[in-house]
């Protein structure tokens, strides 16, 4: 009997004692501090059709206008209720979401699901755009996600923008993207996309459903600067209780309010499947909210790009113990490629956008020769200065720092 008390008391000492995970912040990318109280919700499918789109717009207060997200669902999931949490946090910040059906039912033919998802954004925004009741889209601050195969309808529309007749967006983030086997509905390459996009690439360390290699492709294959894109690996943490995860169900954060009437078996799957937790809060919302903040405002970059604190945190366990990171590709060592001289550095390098300085002296001035000698963009800073060299041609380049009696002339290649 003694023992047993024994066992007993361990095993409550034990469960009292269980870290409980990260809460939501109150603000930021990622928290809870919205501009809007409300949501209005809009059906526009019909239960016999494979397109149509539901469409979310914030409310209490109505704005006039709204930055627009398209937001592509995983195969199967032809209902916004798995993802309503996400989805009404996004619109709460300031966000309008279009929501478009590409499937019927779980049968439908993959080569139909980027089609079917242009009728939806078409006719989302022809309503938004001639119906006086709705908050007008600003399509100057446009972005898509894509989750599970909606990653791959995103990517579609963000590199074949111009042949489907959709609008170009100005960043995209695609969420454990790929085809899980399935071979058709992907466009055959996607090395053409545009170059000037902010974008997100975010694999799960446990996703057996469709793995990286879709997210992995896009990452390799595009031309976007590194500056610019980021591949990010998000892994579990048992450390406390519940678990963070990393499945394929991760982007997945069910609220019912917004069901939006369809059945199918993965739907069903996918509410049973939904949480929303810190891996929404830190990782799948803090990250959207920080790359549009950061494209359409350029604000809370550090949350979004760079493989910063800010980037890979993922909160605190109620015993102050740190989750575990986010990995991001490129790393700050790989992607910062130092060149460092004795009192001054540079990076990234290559480079295709801009160059940072670093000093450790003040004042410091800078300038840029081609490989002829001739002078191409000169500057000044305190202790760090920002670059652009987007407008110069690619090659080899010396950049002459100095700052008193410091000089150095070190090498950078723009790609």
């Amino acid at each position: 009997m003694k023992l047993q008390l024994i066992v007993l008391s361990l095993i409550i000492t034990t469960i009292g004692f269980s870290q409980t995970p990260p809460l939501q912040p109150m603000n930021g990318p990622g928290g809870s501090d919205y501009t809007h109280n409300d949501v209005i919700f809009s059906n526009f499918t019909n239960w016999l059709s494979a397109d149509g789109y539901w469409l979310f717009e914030p409310d209490s207060p109505k704005p006039d206008s709204a930055n627009l997200i398209v937001f592509n669902h995983g195969y199967g999931v032809f209902n916004p209720g798995p993802y309503a949490a996400w989805i009404e946090h996004l619109v709460k910040k300031g966000n309008i979401v279009i929501f478009p059906k590409y499937q019927l039912n779980d049968a439908s033919v993959p080569s139909t699901y980027t089609p079917n998802a242009i009728v939806g954004i078409t006719d989302a925004l022809n309503e938004l755009n001639t119906n006086p009741a709705r908050v007008k889209p600003r399509m100057e601050h446009f972005a898509i996600i894509g989750h599970s195969y909606g990653g791959v309808i995103t990517s579609n529309l963000v590199t074949e923008y111009a042949t489907y007749g959709t609008p170009k967006p100005q960043c995209f983030m695609l969420c454990e993207p790929g085809t899980g086997g399935i071979n058709t509905g992907r466009i055959n390459s996607y090395v053409g996309m545009d170059t000037d996009y902010n974008a997100l690439i975010i694999v799960g360390e446990n996703d057996i459903v469709v793995g990286n290699s879709f997210g992995r492709e896009i990452y390799d294959s595009t031309l976007i600067s590194t500056t610019h894109k980021n591949y990010i690996t998000q892994l579990e943490d048992s450390y406390g209780s519940p678990a963070l995860e990393a499945t394929h169900n991760e982007p997945l954060a069910a609220d019912n309010t917004y069901d939006g009437g369809t059945v199918s078996a993965v739907i069903t799957g996918g509410y049973v499947a939904a949480k929303t937790d810190a891996v929404d809060f830190y990782c799948y919302w803090k990250l959207a909210d920080a790359l549009l903040n950061c494209t359409f405002y350029g604000t809370n970059c550090e949350y979004a790009f760079g493989d910063t604190d800010e980037q890979r945190f993922m909160g605190l366990w109620s015993d102050g113990t740190q989750a575990t990171d986010l990995i991001v590709e490129p790393s700050q060592a790989s992607n910062l490629n130092l060149v460092e001289g004795n009192t001054f550095s540079i990076f990234p390098n290559p480079t295709a956008d801009l160059l940072y300085l670093k000093s450790k002296e003040s004042n410091l001035t800078y300038t840029i020769f081609d490989s002829k000698g001739s002078e191409i963009l000169n500057g000044t800073g305190i202790e760090n200065a920002e670059v652009s060299v987007k407008d110069i041609s690619p090659g080899v380049y010396q950049i002459k720092i100095e700052s008193r009696d410091k000089i150095e002339i070190l090498k950078f290649v723009k790609n």
